[in-house]
């Protein structure tokens, strides 16, 4: 159960979210010469990037905290040092509720000396459980919510400094191969221009161990739903989804708050007992326990009988433990929690409690690991769920499957193995440009999914820990394009680039108006170059990954066969040496990376679009 189940070490600090907005509407994307609607961040360059991380603590298998002064502590958790900063992308501006992070490098470097003691790939990961934490000053930042990235390291290596470090020796010693676990906790994110804090925002998270067999995309764990601390707040006071992590070997019950614990700021303050309290009850303590039985349901308020309390949630401490709480358990607490369902239960003053929230139906937790998809007409892809009760690998479960738009085709239930995963094909279909109205490529597909069906048919998510408007499986498919073999620049390549320069006006202002035949001649290399990284990299454009191979193949080959006729240069122009333009390395391309470059340092401080 990666990073809950093993040494872990947390971090903390803030990020940078260039996104851009004009991509969100979709009535941007016809032709029009109405501009379009801007939003907050019109000009922005789709960037991730780490701000102030440093590592702040952990915890051993066992419980043992990482020592003061084991050397990881105080590392600085950075971005890739030779290479562009990782990307924040939408899948569409139909479903904008799994933003990816894309071409990622994670790397642990001592502040003072800039070695690197630790670097990895993080593997493309949507967020998930998107939770209103901000009680207070959202109209000061702009987003009260928070979400989590669940994903892995790939490609881990290890810097000789790392051996000084008991904490790193324990995690690579867990890990299966060169995989780590990760979770990066997202939130207190500023869509103002507040200071020097526009398009940044709040993060905490744990590196750990990474096991053979788990999902890469979320934890597979026990899955407590979502409750009400306090009705009586307008909106009410929220613990969000959380997971925990039953250590049977240590005795030990592990339990993720890192985005679900409610803040009362930006900054991540965690809510005090008072204000979860209320005219109608006093909240003495928010405690860890394991309910008698099945039946008992939110809301309950319990006697001793009804409980066998674990532990006492201190929520100072969750900011230095990037909310991850770890209780010893007795052996007849952990018998019980093996076998019923965990909860997280009010302590009021006569010692009675009150159910916050509970873990999922019967301890089963059905959850789609890699989740957002993109597709060709008439191409295949593989979905995954993964099916564990009480925490431990779910052989025979049954999925039922439904979904919104026609394009994508798929059965109807899948049943997962011995190791709990069952594979989805995915058969896209052509989806007959239902949006080209909106000059939208293609159509988003929704895949419902749950282990039980509703009365009327359809997955039924009560009880399941997933919310049915946001846990799904989402594809984008796009509608099919030939090729030409000679591309035209009017009929095939202008519709296409000149959207993008509609959308991303950071091109147009920095590096060349795609919607201008000479400006991306004058970058055609460049453009080659970029076009035909794996879309992984950080380097890769389109940067929001929606451009099908086949209209990617068409640029690229009008690109590099050139136009038939091409202007005749006026006596100011420099000579052209190279067919396909200047060389990405030149001093051309070297200015316009510093313009991007000073533009990303202008939006940390703060400063307006000018």
């Amino acid at each position: 159960m990666s990073y809950l189940d093993g040494t872990r070490i947390t971090f903390s600090g803030r990020f940078f979210g260039d996104v851009s907005t004009v991509n969100n509407r979709a009535t941007n994307y016809p032709p029009s010469s109405t501009p379009p609607t801007q939003l907050w961040n019109p000009g922005g360059g789709s960037t991730f990037d780490f701000l102030g991380c440093r590592v702040c603590g952990g915890e051993h298998l066992g419980g043992a905290p990482v020592a003061v002064d084991d050397p990881v502590r105080g590392l600085a958790v950075v971005g890739a040092a030779d290479r562009p900063s990782a990307k924040l992308v939408d899948l569409d501006p139909d479903w904008q509720n799994s933003s990816e992070i894309w071409g990622l490098v994670v790397r642990l470097i001592d502040p003072t000396s800039g070695a690197e003691v630790l670097s990895g790939s993080f593997r493309v990961s949507g967020f998930r459980d998107i939770t209103s934490r901000q009680i207070d000053g959202a109209d000061v930042n702009g987003q009260p919510a928070g979400a989590s990235f669940v994903s892995v390291l790939e490609d881990v290596a290890y810097g000789s400094a790392g051996a000084a470090s008991p904490a790193l020796a324990a995690i690579r010693a867990e890990s299966s191969a060169d995989r780590l676990s990760i979770v990066l906790n997202t939130f207190g994110f500023f869509r103002a221009h507040v200071g020097d804090s526009f398009a940044t925002g709040s993060l905490t998270g744990c590196i750990g161990p990474w096991r053979a067999g788990e999902p890469a995309g979320f934890v597979a764990g026990r899955r407590i739903e979502a409750g009400v601390l306090s009705a009586e707040e307008d909106p009410p006071v929220v613990l969000g989804p959380t997971t925990a992590a039953l250590d049977r070997p240590n005795s030990r019950l592990v339990v993720d708050l890192g985005n679900a614990y409610p803040i009362v700021d930006h900054a991540g303050t965690p809510a005090t007992l008072a204000r979860v309290s209320g005219s109608a009850e006093t909240v003495d303590a928010l405690e860890v326990g394991v309910l008698s039985g099945e039946d008992i349901a939110p809301g309950d308020v319990l006697s001793d009988a009804d409980i066998v309390v674990i532990g006492t949630i201190d929520l100072t401490e969750a900011p230095g433990r990037a909310g991850v709480f770890s209780f010893p358990l007795t052996a007849a607490a952990a018998s019980a929690a093996g076998e019923r369902p965990l909860a997280v239960l009010a302590r009021r003053p006569d010692l009675s409690r009150r159910v916050v929230c509970r873990e999922t139906a019967d301890g089963l937790y059905v959850r789609a690991d890699e989740f957002v998809h993109r597709l060709d007409a008439h191409s295949a892809g593989v979905a995954s769920v993964c099916a564990v009760r009480r925490g431990s690998p779910a052989a025979g479960v049954v999925v039922h499957l439904a979904r919104s738009g026609a394009a994508l085709q798929f059965p109807a239930q899948v049943e997962t193995d011995a190791r709990g995963f069952a594979s989805i094909p995915l058969t896209a279909g052509d989806p007959g440009n239902p949006r080209g109205a909106l000059a939208l490529d293609g159509e988003v597909v929704r895949i419902a999914y749950s282990a039980r069906l509703a009365a009327n048919g359809s997955p039924d998510y009560l009880g399941s820990g997933l919310d049915s408007s946001l846990d799904l499986i989402v594809a984008h498919v796009r509608d099919p394009f030939e090729v030409p073999d000679e591309p035209d620049w009017v009929r095939d390549i202008h519709p296409i680039l000149a959207q993008y320069a509609r959308l991303y006006p950071v091109m147009r202002e920095h590096i060349a108006d795609l919607g201008d035949r000479d400006a991306v001649l004058s970058c055609r290399r460049a453009m080659v170059f970029a076009l035909t990284r794996s879309i992984t990299d950080p380097n890769y454009m389109p940067v929001s990954r929606d451009l099908s191979a086949q209209k990617l193949a068409a640029i690229v080959t009008w690109l590099e066969m050139g136009p038939t006729q091409r202007p005749a240069p006026s006596a100011s122009d420099e000579p052209v040496d190279d067919p396909l333009g200047p060389d990405p390395h030149s001093a051309e391309a070297a200015a316009a990376s510093r313009r991007i470059l000073t533009r990303q340092a202008a939006l940390r401080r703060g400063e307006p679009e000018g």
